[in-house]
This record gives structure tokens, C-alpha cells and sequence, in this order.
């Protein structure tokens, strides 16, 4: 059986790479197993995926939520044992996220191949948990460091769906800005970017405005009050790029994904990191304003009014191409077919064929 097993958090950032690597897997003939959170979101196409949803909910910090939080991984625990002994994988690959943590356990314990990607430029708790009981880490950034198993990490950079390299811009009439927070969303850009355009802050731009499906619910009355034609809300939109080739500006937190797609697609942007998370939104922006392709705004002193005017300095003036480096993309790897080719070195080494690192 040519079975191999991926595991992934239920957000975006975690099942989109994840589904980038699934598709290339496929198309070399393996049959693709996903393992991943009942939380994910409802509208991801999984195709001639096999889906399997464990138990995990994340890490909750609360008194409770400590033993909620155990409890779903011992479930995890015992459905992954059952997993790995029906399905008899080739290797189990992690994409992040505490999902991911039982698959990749109980495969070092049967003695599977396993390996794991970073999408952040800080490692996740889940993979620096991981790193000792892996073969290989694979990294979407060079400068991701993991300490004493550096050893193990290969630069792949991070996978994305093939439509993003193949993004043809459409002419359009208006200067047309995409703003977006992620597959959750984000409250803060959300509130701020909706009073902006009640208050018509904005002459003659477009805004496209992609707000979360939970977020969608709580603003939708607001929204349904906003009459104007260049004004275009989703809760949320899987097919992202073709909103990409409609527009001039992206105004976005930092997520790798988001960072990397644009780097890919060659969009210049606005982000405003999210501060949780050990910071690493902050340092994925860093990455890619070195590069000189967009502009950091830290969100203490986001504002419609300070959002509508970083705005009109790339639509007036200022065009984006004369602040940002817009002239050429970005040479990036084509991520989803190096994390393929090196899982089939740890495969091939593992089964007897070339020999393996780490």
C-alpha cells in the first residue's frame, strides 16, 4: 500500500501547504491520507483527499481547558494508534498545529518514517515538541533555527497550490485594494477597514474585503448598511488567488502563508502582525519588508484615518511601484514538489532505496 498520512491544524495556515503537498503526492501515484481538526474550515476542497478528523483542540490555557486540552490529545492518541496500524503508512508527514503532535508519536513508536514542516520563521510549539522524533524538518523560511536539530532542517520554502504561480493581472478600472486577516479573521482590521468605508474615507478606490465567516456574522448587519459598489465583502474565499490578479494593494496580517503568497504572486502589501504568538507574524513581515515589497504597520496605531491615507499613498503620487520593489518576483522554491522529493528520500531510505539524512 503506497499510504501516505498528513497530519494538520485545523486553520488555513496549516491545511492549505498541506493540501499543496497532498495534490503532488497524488499525482506521483500514493494514496493520501489527512489528518486534521473538525474546527477546519467548512469550504475546503479536500478532492481525491481522505479526510480523517481527530480530536485536538489547541492548546487552552485555562484551568479547564488544561485538562481538555490532554484529554483530546489521549483521544488522539489512541485514534492515531488505530490510523497507522489500518493504513500502514509510507510516512507520516506534520504540517503544525496540535493535530499533528500523535500521528507523528505513534509513528516513531511503530518505527514510520516521519517528518515535519515549519511554516513560521519561529518554530510552533507542536514542532519543537516533534524535532527529536522526526527524520527531517522541513523549513519555509532559511532562517528558521531549531537549536540541536538544525541537523534535520531542509529549506523547501512553503507549499502552495499551483494557482498561485500561474496569476495573470486583470486590468481594472479603479485602484482596488484586497484586505483580509487570515482564515479566522481578524476583529482589529475588520472594525477598522468597515468604519473607513462608512465614513468614505476612500474617492475612487475599490476595497474587497474578506472578513472571516465568524467575523462575517457579527458584522454582516453593517455591512448590509454599506451601499456602494466598490465595496465587496466574503466571509471567506478559498480560490484567493483570482481576487489577487484583480487587485493593486493587499492589507493583511502576517501569517507565512499570506507572506509567501505574496512574495509568489508579487503584490506589494500592507501587514499589520498580530502580536500573539511569540511574535513571529512580526518577524514573517520582517522577511519579506527586507525585500522591500511592503510596509509594516503596527496595529497600536492602526486607524481608519491613518489606514485610508497609507492607502492613497500608493493609489496618489507614491505610486506602489516607487515605495516597493514591485519590478520582478520573487525566486522562490517551488516548495510542495521539494517537500515531495525529500519525503521520498526519507521513504526510500527507510524501505531500502537511497540513503536517507538525519
Amino acid at each position: 500500500m503506497r499510504n501516505i498520512l498528513i497530519a494538520a491544524g485545523g486553520s488555513g495556515g496549516h491545511l492549505y501547504p498541506a493540501l499543496a503537498i497532498a495534490e503532488v503526492f497524488i499525482e506521483k501515484g500514493f494514496q493520501v491520507y489527512l489528518f486534521t481538526s473538525k474546527k477546519r474550515p467548512a469550504n475546503i476542497r479536500s478532492n481525491s483527499i481522505n479526510l480523517l478528523e481527530g480530536y485536538s483542540i489547541g492548546w487552552d490555557r485555562s484551568f479547564k481547558g488544561i485538562f481538555r486540552t490532554f484529554w483530546s490529545l489521549l483521544r488522539d492518541i489512541v485514534l492515531s494508534t488505530r490510523i497507522l496500524l489500518r493504513l500502514k503508512p509510507m510516512l507520516v508527514l506534520g504540517m503544525g498545529g496540535y493535530t499533528s503532535i500523535s500521528p507523528i508519536l505513534i509513528a516513531f513508536i511503530f518505527g514510520i518514517p516521519r517528518a515535519v514542516h515549519e511554516q513560521n520563521i519561529i518554530p510552533g510549539l507542536a514542532n519543537k515538541l516533534l524535532a527529536p522524533f522526526v527524520n527531517r524538518i522541513f523549513a519555509s523560511f532559511p532562517d528558521t533555527n531549531f537549536g540541536i536539530f538544525q541537523r534535520k532542517v531542509v529549506y523547501t520554502g512553503l507549499p502552495l497550490r499551483k494557482e498561485f504561480y500561474n496569476i495573470i493581472p486583470s486590468k481594472h478600472d479603479k485602484f482596488t485594494v484586497l484586505v483580509m486577516g487570515g482564515s479566522q479573521g481578524a476583529r482589529v482590521i475588520n472594525n477598522t477597514v468597515l468604519e473607513m468605508v462608512e465614513n468614505n474615507l476612500l474617492k475612487d478606490v475599490r476595497i474587497i474585503h474578506i472578513t472571516g465567516i465568524k467575523e462575517y456574522d457579527r458584522l454582516k448587519e453593517r455591512i448590509a448598511r454599506v451601499s456602494s459598489p466598490d465595496y465587496e465583502v466574503y466571509g471567506y474565499k478559498e480560490d484567493i488567488w483570482t481576487l489577487y490578479e484583480r487587485v493593486d494593494l493587499v492589507i493583511s496580517r502576517s501569517g507565512a502563508g499570506t507572506v509567501i503568497e505574496l512574495a509568489t504572486v508579487n503584490l506589494p502589501a500592507i501587514l499589520i502582525p498580530y502580536k500573539g504568538a511569540e511574535g513571529h507574524q512580526y518577524l514573517n513581515a520582517q522577511w519579506l519588508a527586507k525585500r522591500n515589497k511592503c510596509l509594516i504597520v503596527d496595529q497600536d496605531k492602526l486607524s481608519p484615518k491613518t489606514l485610508a491615507e497609507g492607502i492613497l499613498k500608493f493609489k496618489d503620487g507614491i505610486n506602489t511601484r516607487n515605495v516597493l520593489d514591485y519590478s520582478e518576483s520573487s525566486s522562490l522554491p517551488d516548495a510542495s514538489y521539494r517537500v515531495v522529493e525529500e519525503s521520498l528520500e526519507i521513504i526510500g531510505g527507510h524501505y531500502g532505496g537511497n540513503k536517507h539524512r538525519g
